[in-house]
């Protein structure tokens, strides 16, 4: 009953503050779509409750009628956000010429709504503040996620979402798994670069969980996405004594709970081809068949989501004939919308990256905050693409809201604002008396070039 009346109160609170501050309901928004409340809480609330559709739409209504200012510009995040519009058109123009009307519309009823969300988080978030408590809201709201993952598992001795059932309603295993990973790098970043020790142990511990849900899900891609995140971090944190202490602690924590089976799992991604399980075998083979239906519809590709449909036409040594999943992110875009539409998404996500890794390496002075941000979205969205080689994670949101929280900070960062005291939920102009020193002199405007 607790859990109703808090799911039910903090939408009302999204709804209503929406129309106030804008702000109010993107932060309820990415809430529900990391929390997941219709599955928390699945026996007092309906499945098609529509959380995240009444939240988008009555956000989306409050920026439009708070003047719908657009974010400050920056070449690398206007260029990014250029390519990410360029990409949904792209897949717009191809669903006109799908082999399969029912894949398709509902891969774009589900991308629009992605991508819509994600952009206008870029114009909401103007201030590192805004930054900082939505991330800790994504962090804590699946960290919640894999505790109940990892109770599970602890009170029954098993984890029956490894194969028996799903976690959730975003997928399978590896697919939630794909989904934690950039979640799990603002953990990350968090631990390693806030400016208390509370904040660092909490995001430590749920980075822990994270970690340990990953493998007890068993997916490999997952596993292989946390590898490449940890190689990144290491190499991207200064190696101070705390970092290279915390860092330590985590991969012998880490060793302890993994145990003989998750590496034995893991480790079987890399034997020969002749001792592939059939699961990695047949991925192979779909991934050829991919290959082969990109050369053969290069351009718009046969409609989004539409590519499964001919895998078995495709697929080397199978009678089958229904559809069948590609299980590779690169091949799940270029079957469906072709090489265009997958350059302009991986450059969507490949400039913010750049743009963080240049002022990650070549600022000294940065704050904690956004270091943190910047170096958790960077490593999370790695982790994302690593995993997402194994079962394609285009129609979740996290990878695309870290990549909107990188950019959101790489424009702080560019064009620094000026936080108050307490929180601002409003997004505000804030360009009044700017250019105004505090004897109230005007100052050339060099400053704020």
């Amino acid at each position: 009953m607790l859990g109703f009346v808090f799911v039910y109160a903090a939408f009302a609170l999204g709804i209503l503050g929406a129309f106030v501050r804008p702000y109010l309901g993107l932060l309820v928004f990415y809430a529900f779509v990391f929390l997941e409340p219709e599955w928390n809480w699945r026996w007092a609330i309906a499945r098609d409750a529509g959380f995240q559709k009444y939240l988008a739409g009555f956000t989306i209504l409050g920026w439009l009628l708070h003047g719908a200012r657009f974010p400050r510009r920056q070449t690398n995040v206007t260029l990014a956000t250029m390519c990410l519009v360029l990409f949904l058109l792209l897949a717009w123009i191809s669903s006109f010429f799908t082999i399969s009307v029912e894949y398709t519309e509902f891969y774009m009823g589900i991308l629009w709504k992605i991508i819509a969300m994600s952009l206008l988080a870029i114009a909401i978030l103007d201030s590192e503040k805004k930054i900082v408590v939505l991330a800790w809201v994504i962090v804590v709201c699946q960290g919640y996620n894999a505790y109940q993952i990892n109770l599970q598992y602890f009170t029954d001795g098993f984890c029956r979402f490894a194969y028996q059932s799903e976690w959730g309603y975003k997928g399978d295993n590896n697919l939630y798994s794909i989904f934690t990973m950039p979640a799990a790098g603002l953990a990350a970043g968090f631990a390693i670069f806030s400016k208390t020790w509370k904040e660092k142990a909490i995001a430590g511990c749920i980075l822990l969980l994270q970690a340990h849900q990953v493998m007890l899900l068993e997916s490999r891609g997952g596993m292989l996405g946390g590898l490449i995140m940890i190689i990144l971090l290491i190499f991207l944190m200064p190696k101070t004594s705390i970092n290279i202490t915390i860092v330590g602690v985590g991969l012998i924590l880490g060793s302890v709970l993994a145990g003989p089976p998750v590496v034995k799992e893991f480790m079987s991604s890399f034997e020969s081809s002749d001792s592939l399980d059939s699961s990695a075998s047949s991925r192979f083979s779909t991934w050829k068949a991919g290959m082969d239906m990109t050369l053969d519809y290069p351009f718009l590709g046969v409609g989004p989501y539409a590519g499964q449909v001919l895998v078995p036409q495709y697929y080397e040594k199978s009678d089958r004939k229904d559809a069948k999943g590609l299980h590779n992110l690169f091949f799940e875009i270029s079957t469906g919308c072709g090489i265009p539409a997958v350059i302009l998404y991986f450059s969507f996500f490949s400039i913010i990256a750049f743009g963080s890794w240049r002022l990650i390496r070549s600022s000294g002075t940065m704050k904690e905050n956004h270091r943190a941000i910047l170096t958790g979205a960077l490593v999370g969205n790695a982790g994302y693409a690593a995993s997402s080689m194994f079962s394609s994670g285009a129609l979740l949101e996290s990878s695309y809201i870290c990549a909107s929280l990188g950019a959101a900070m790489l424009l702080v960062e560019s064009e620094p604002l000026s936080d108050s005291s307490s929180l601002d939920l409003e997004t505000t102009d804030n360009t009044e008396n700017e250019n105004e020193n505090e004897n109230g002199t005007e100052l050339p405007s060099k400053y704020f070039s």
